[in-house]
């Protein structure tokens, strides 16, 4: 009972330093630390035997995908195909007459385009880099509440990454080593969850920018901040064809999806693409030496913060308490449900999807598995229900957009909880549902 405490303690003060504003890899080490004094064990030997091998571990496993995803995300942004791409989507938004319509539509431009740049193999982390100039641009130009910026949770933390299939996201990826599945598994039901999510998250957009517009809220206040922040935005004069922007993209998609290779792989296919499209072609040379310079702290810092995410849910597996939450999960029997519930516990301690999923998948895989769903339908199930209780205040990924926008979660953090975590946890049960009816596809 005194470890279970443990866990609960170290995981509400990990929340509350990431609230706070503190380092996620500090705030992961301290909660580590506590967790790991309450289940009896020297804090010290627990960061070196139980939390170092799961980042590193994760570290090993998933390094290429980072560096990859941020070097084709390098040549996206240093090319200006990516903001080619906000800048047509928002151009939309600029079009509507009606100012209500407008701001609606400016607010889901930046999910729009982040699920666009997301599902072509743009990493989550640093999607956020990309449209952060643009999105100022437009709120300020149509006096938008900066706060709804956060809106952009829909984009970047629901469909793409655990719903659409074929998506090169790592929660998409992760499955596969233990099911034997691919990335298109389940695609019926990705896609009826993904259109349903969608459309419910829009709902809810509408439903803030039209309470908003009617309190008579604009950019300002909580758009002071990022006005004083340097940012490139995007222009017409370095605009590029549609079909050009979104063609190393398709690339990757189709190398990963159609001649089924590894997803480092699929992404160095949208790189030489990319390079050949952008570079050569259109005699526009990239500085290499640059490109590799900017994309590395773009792939280390949030590796690292996502591996120590890792280090704190493998303190939390090493204490006694973890094998009494164990035990009681497995008591309470094993279906589809179980599946959301487990993955999710996981998602949330770690503060992160891929952390949590992978945590879960080590240690209740054959549990998932005994229930006799199909693997393609538990493939879905997993990556769906990681991507609900990871988006905690203490989630890398709600950090990394809060410092880029220079919001806090008093601020924004409401639009993150409602569309990245309540959300998403009402379609994994959606899910759920359909799959204990019998709905595999």
């Amino acid at each position: 009972m005194v470890s279970i405490l443990g866990i609960l303690i170290g995981l509400a003060v990990f929340i509350w330093l990431a609230y706070k504003g503190y380092n996620t890899i500090f705030a992961s080490i301290i909660g580590a630390a506590i967790v790991a004094i309450f289940g009896g064990m020297n804090p010290f030997d627990a960061l070196t035997s139980a939390f170092m091998p799961k980042v590193s571990g994760f570290l090993s496993g998933y390094f290429q995908i980072f560096l990859f995803s941020a070097l084709f995300a390098k040549v996206m942004g240093d090319s200006a195909a990516a903001a080619s791409i906000a800048v047509k989507v928002a151009r939309i938004a600029r079009k509507a007459k009606n100012p209500l319509t407008a701001k609606f539509m400016a607010v889901m431009s930046i999910p729009f385009i982040q699920l666009i740049l997301t599902y072509g193999g743009v990493n989550v982390f640093v999607a956020v880099f990309i449209v952060v100039a643009l999105a100022r641009a437009l709120f300020k130009e149509m006096d938008v509440p900066w706060w709804l910026y956060s809106c952009s949770s829909l984009g970047s933390s629901t469909v793409t990454i655990g719903m659409l299939p074929g998506s090169p996201q790592m929660q998409n990826l992760i499955p596969m080593t233990y099911f034997g599945t691919d990335t298109m598994a389940a695609p019926a039901l990705g896609i009826i969850s993904a259109i349903i999510t969608f459309a419910l998250g829009a709902g809810y957009i509408f439903f803030q920018v039209n309470r908003t517009n009617k309190r008579g809220e604009g950019f300002l206040p909580t758009g002071t901040e990022i006005s004083k922040e340097k940012l490139v935005e995007p222009t017409v004069e370095n605009e590029k064809p549609l079909w050009a922007c979104l063609l190393p993209m398709i690339v990757v998609i189709v190398v990963l999806n159609v001649l089924k290779k590894s997803a480092p792989i699929a992404l160095c296919s949208g790189i030489l693409v990319g390079y050949v499209l952008f570079s050569i072609i259109e005699k526009k040379p990239m500085d290499i030496k640059a490109m590799f310079a900017g994309a590395i702290p773009m792939a280390i810092m949030p590796l690292i913060t996502v591996c120590c995410a890792s280090g704190f849910g493998g303190v939390v597996g090493a204490v006694p308490g973890f094998t009494n939450i164990v035990n009681g999960l497995y008591s309470i029997g094993v279906n589809a449900f179980t599946i959301v519930l487990i993955t999710n516990i996981c998602s949330g301690i770690c503060g992160s999807a891929s952390s949590g999923e992978n945590i879960a998948l080590q240690n209740f895989s054959e549990m998932f598995i005994s229930t006799g769903i199909p693997g393609p339908q538990l493939h879905r199930l997993v990556a769906m229900s990681s991507i609900g209780l990871d988006t905690l205040p203490h989630c890398a990924g709600i950090i990394t957009m809060l410092s880029t926008t220079k919001l806090t979660h008093k601020q924004a953090y409401i639009n993150s909880f409602i569309l990245s975590v309540v959300l998403p946890i009402v379609m994994a049960c959606f899910a759920a549902v359909l799959i204990s009816l019998g709905f595999y596809y």
